[in-house]
């Protein structure tokens, strides 16, 4: 039986897989689309958000950044990696551990580390939908992002 970590793995992998066929549907529009783009700088902002309060430091970005297209290519390739990194270090105990944060209305929470890398996840995807339905309204065409199609793919891709 896969451990979470063993899942949270291939929702990392999954994500950065997602993210980057994004980007090339945003390249490949025929003119900008500035929602999807806009949904897109979100998904990663949030992630670096969440990177941040898990390992104690302030966010390098906002958490509705303003990224040209191609910065998002260098932004998304750091958080990938950094997400890779800290999902490789994690154990059971971790994913268990708490941690206290301010969300971005400045409330003091509290949450265990894989629910927030859960959340992370969930949440990225949420704004994948959203980025899709900007491409379909300005006329481009959305791309296929759901866990499945990436499965069906192979668990390699990423």
């Amino acid at each position: 039986m896969p451990s979470l970590i063993d899942h949270l793995d291939r929702l990392r992998r999954h994500s950065a897989w997602a993210d980057a066929r994004l980007l090339a549907a945003l390249e490949a529009a025929p003119s900008p689309v500035p929602d999807a783009a806009r949904e897109l700088a979100h998904v990663r902002g949030a992630q670096e958000t969440w990177l941040a309060r898990l390992t104690g430091r302030r966010p390098a970005l906002e958490v509705w950044p303003h990224l040209p297209t191609g910065e998002l290519a260098r932004v998304g390739a750091t958080l990938d990696a950094a997400l890779a990194d800290l999902i490789t270090r994690t154990n059971e105990e971790e994913l268990a551990r708490t941690f206290s944060y301010r969300n971005s209305a400045g409330v003091e929470l509290e949450s265990a580390v894989g629910d927030a890398l859960l959340h992370l996840f969930l949440h990225s995807q949420y704004h994948r939908g959203k980025a899709n339905a900007a491409l379909r309204a300005a006329g481009a065409a959305p791309v296929q992002v759901d866990f499945i199609v990436w499965c069906r793919l192979g668990t390699d891709v990423a």
